[in-house]
């Protein structure tokens, strides 16, 4: 019987992704202002998500899946792992931990593997895709979990975002930052921490020189990395033509790159990265 992979639904997957990996999907929720509530179902209509956010007086803001949400699959399969977005940015990580205790006090036999990835959206399909590429290797359930859970610890995940006012609303960065960002055409590379949290990796003026300087960061992080041993996964919000300009500056920096990976975000990556912004994830074999 195969390992089975469920995800939440911060995990950028597009279509084709969907249909080789065949994972079962936990939707989060988007909610705006205090009357409206998306279901991130795979479904959502980014462009109108865009403009109910910007049209919010009062920020918009996520809830995490059930814990039947996770429940469900799990129940249906002998062997599953789960992957969520960081447990320090949502309570997605809880709930699929709570949903496995639960299902394994039904079906004491079932084996279940709860992935914090530390990270969320391209980060997210980053760790989903390694699994992947383990399941389809023939390794153990064993073997997997301790090998995705020290890739957790060696991915890097970072992000622009080129327009703030959603995470001023949302509270996620002061109005006094954010006003003062804003007046400085200042667009910040922000990244991870090692332990899920967001940290600022530097402030940058203007999205054309904060793009060129994530290049270089990413130049300077790889620069001794075998050929073939990178994989960047690439998730933007509504820009397709930065991202095509930002995958093809990557491929002349990173010389031991051997793919990149495109993707629009989700409605729950939108939620964050707003209009125009940018997640990538870096694997290094």
């Amino acid at each position: 019987m195969g390992i089975h992979l469920i995800v939440d639904s911060c995990c950028d997957l597009s279509p084709e992704l969907i249909e080789r990996i065949n994972p079962s999907i936990a939707p989060l929720k988007v909610l705006i202002d205090n009357d409206t509530e998306i279901t991130d179902d795979g479904t959502v209509d980014i462009q109108n998500l865009l403009k109910k956010m910007s049209l919010s007086r009062n920020g918009s803001r996520s809830a995490c899946p059930s814990v039947e949400d996770f429940a469900k699959p799990m129940r249906e399969h002998d062997q599953c792992f789960v992957v969520t977005i960081s447990g320090k940015l949502s309570g997605s990580y809880n709930a699929a931990c709570l949903a496995a205790e639960m299902v394994k006090e039904e079906f004491p036999d079932k084996k279940i593997h709860v992935f914090d990835s530390k990270s969320a959206s391209a980060g997210e399909l980053q760790l989903t895709l390694f699994l992947h590429e383990k399941i389809t290797e023939g390794l153990s359930f064993e073997e997997i979990v301790d090998l995705g859970e020290a890739f957790v610890k060696k991915m890097r995940t970072m992000f622009i975002v080129e327009d703030l006012g959603n995470l001023i609303k949302s509270g996620r960065l002061s109005k006094v930052s954010g006003l003062v960002a804003s007046v400085l055409s200042i667009c910040p590379i922000m990244g991870e921490n090692g332990q899920g949290e967001i940290k600022l990796i530097e402030k940058v003026r203007g999205i054309q020189n904060s793009l060129k300087k994530l290049v270089d960061i990413v130049g300077e992080q790889t620069k001794d990395a075998a050929e073939n041993s990178i994989r960047i996964v690439l998730s933007h919000c509504n820009c397709s033509e930065r991202a095509a300009w930002l995958s093809e500056r990557l491929r002349e920096r990173c010389k031991g790159l051997r793919e990149v990976i495109t993707v629009q975000t989700s409605a729950l990556s939108t939620l964050y990265a707003n209009r125009g912004g940018v997640v990538i994830s870096i694997m290094q074999s």
